[in-house]
This record gives structure tokens, sequence and C-alpha cells, in this order.
């Protein structure tokens, strides 16, 4: 069956409560995104407010001079709304900073859904790998259309140490907090990508990532994902694929509740709330009054990155909780997570609890 669609001249959009996107924009006429650090400062510092904002996941992100990339999953289906904010505000910024006016970026944002669940570990290091695409790697686009044709020649030991420390030494990804290299900002939701390849520890984790990531650029051929695109839009099986976009087509809104994904209701919050407290052996009313107990932190920090609550709507469920105290307790128990084996074991078995409800 053929790929053929309609596409509209003003690119369509796919909002899709639950689902996975990569995200792409471009400088307005091929222009620079960031004239120096403190613009990716202020790019990512915007990036960091979009949990939070929008109740969606960023799993993956690469700053390039004049071109972006993000891995987001929409809990909501508001991917336009988000994007548009992050994009509005950072051009703002933006023209402040540098006195100067008009547009920032190059027309409408491009995303693709993604529908494959293997799809997101290539995505991933598709998004990862870009500081290395380069002519003076031996990694390009003409050097990969040419390695296509001849064949790849071993790159040997010394270009391929440069391609690696070019991949590990690049500031402004996401992949340098998925090798270990520095800490991860507490807004990045690693679990994902980070287990993807196998391992049972966060040490085994890293390193079959790093395999998984780095092979391309030992072997010299980076395989494109974009090549299995239907209708340019979406990454995954053709049939479910089709479906989606037959949904979309003609509807200019690309929003409407009954073309979202199928996705398992949220959990009351009282059922969270009993969970908890079965978990951690005591009772919620000690988590909200004594201090120093982080259950309240963990349940919001979970209940808003996993499992569809937003942080306004928690704050209303717990009296006496202003939102500035909720948010920073969120980020206080994502900063201690990687280094505190309780508030691990909690997030990994409420999770689980939860799987095993639904299913």
């Amino acid at each position: 069956m053929g790929r053929q669609f309609c596409i509209m001249a003003r690119p369509l959009r796919v909002n899709l409560a639950g689902s996975w996107n990569h995200v792409v924009s471009r400088g307005n006429g091929g222009e620079v995104l960031y004239r120096d650090d403190t613009d990716r400062r202020r790019f990512l510092g915007l990036v960091s407010e979009l949990p939070e904002r929008f109740s969606l996941e960023v799993h993956a992100f690469v700053l390039m001079n004049n071109h972006y990339h993000l891995l987001l999953r929409c809990r909501d289906a508001n991917l336009s709304e988000a994007i548009r904010w992050l994009q509005l505000s950072y051009a703002g910024r933006f023209n402040w900073a540098h006195r100067r006016r008009g547009h920032v970026f190059q027309g409408r944002f491009k995303s693709v859904l993604l529908l494959e669940e293997g799809a997101l570990d290539e995505v991933g290091r598709y998004l990862h790998l870009n500081p290395v695409r380069i002519a003076g790697l031996g990694l390009s686009k003409r050097d990969q259309q040419r390695a296509r044709v001849t064949g790849c020649p071993d790159p040997g030991r010394e270009l391929v140490t440069r391609r690696v420390a070019t991949l590990r030494e690049y500031a402004w990804s996401s992949w340098r907090m998925y090798a270990g290299v520095e800490p991860a900002a507490t807004w990045l939701c690693q679990d994902r990508l980070q287990g993807g390849c196998g391992g049972r520890s966060l040490k085994e984790q890293r390193r079959t990532l790093r395999e998984y990531t780095e092979a391309p650029i030992r072997q010299g051929h980076l395989e494109s994902p974009w090549e299995r695109l239907v209708g340019g839009l979406v990454l995954g099986d053709e049939l479910a694929a089709q479906r989606i976009l037959k949904g979309l087509r003609g509807n200019r809104t690309e929003q409407t509740p009954v073309r979202r994904l199928a996705r398992t209701s949220r959990p009351a919050w009282k059922d969270l709330v009993t969970l908890t407290e079965d978990l951690l052996k005591r009772r919620w009313s000690e988590m909200t009054t004594q201090h120093g107990d982080w259950g309240r932190n963990g349940l919001m920090a979970v209940a808003t990155r996993h499992l569809g609550w937003r942080l306004v709507e928690v704050v209303r469920e717990i009296p006496g909780l202003g939102y500035g105290a909720a948010a920073q307790g969120i980020r206080r128990f994502w900063m201690q997570l990687p280094h505190d084996a309780a508030k691990e074991k909690f997030r990994r078995e409420l999770l689980s609890r939860m799987d095993r409800a639904r299913s």
C-alpha cells in the first residue's frame, strides 16, 4: 500500500495525549538560534519549565547553532501549545538581549509522532549524535551518501577517538547526563532511554547505552530513522499511522479528543495516597506534617511526571500547600533520587503497582 497523503500547505500537527514526539525547529532563514552560551542557558531554562507548565516529559535534547531537537512525551494533547509557548518566550528574550526585531524561528516547528516502542531508542540515538554529524569527522550528509555507494571505510583509531571525544564533550545536549559525565537535570526524565538497552544497575544501563549510541560513529555509518516515515509525520506501523493521518486530514484544529491515542485513565488521588501509605508504612497525615518526611514530595513527583496529574491539581488535594512549595518539593525529590535508594525503590514500586492494577 502506497504512502501518499495530502499534506496541506500549513503543516499538520499531531497533538495526541500520551504520545511520544520528536520536535525540531530551525532559525529563521538559516540564522543562528544561539549567539552565545547565555542564549543556550536561556533556552534550556524555558525547556525546564515545560514539565510543570504543560504536564509533559522531556526525555532528550540537543542544541545546535541554528536548530534544536527535543524528544518529548505529552500526557495531554497539547504539543502545539507547549512548543508555541517555548518558541515565543525564547524569541522575545533573544530579541531583547540582542536588540533586534523580527522572527527568530523559521515557520512552524516540525514534529514526528513515534508509535513504535523501539523507535524511541533509535530516535534518542539520532538526536544525541547530531554534534558529530559534521564533515570534519567524516560523518556529514555527503559523507553518508558516499558511504552508501562505496561502503564504509575503516575510520581508523585516531578518527574514532576524535568522534567519541566530540560526542562526550559537547556541552549542549542531554548525552553527557545519560553517560554519567555530569549530573542529570531534575527536569530530564531519563528512565525510558536509560534502561532501553538493558542492564540491571545504573552502571550497566549507562554502559549498554553508551555502546549502543557510539556504535555507529565507531563504524562510520549513521542510519536515519526518518527513512521509514509515513506521510512525513508518523514513525511506526503503517496501518496505525494511516488511521491517525486519515483522522487528521481536513481537521484544522488537529486537537479533538476523539483523535487522541488510547491511554489508561489516571488513578484517583485517594488511591495513590493509600498505596503510598502501604509502601512507606506510615500514614499520609505524618507525611504531610512531619518535617523532613519526603513521602509527600515523592508522591507528588511521581504523580505529576508519570501518572497524568498536573501540579495545580495536586495542590488542590493537599490543604495548606502552596504551588511554589509543591514545585520546590518535587524538584528536591528528583534531585535527591539518583543518590537515595529508598526514594528510587518507592518510585519504582509505585509505578509497578499501578501497572499491575491497570492490567
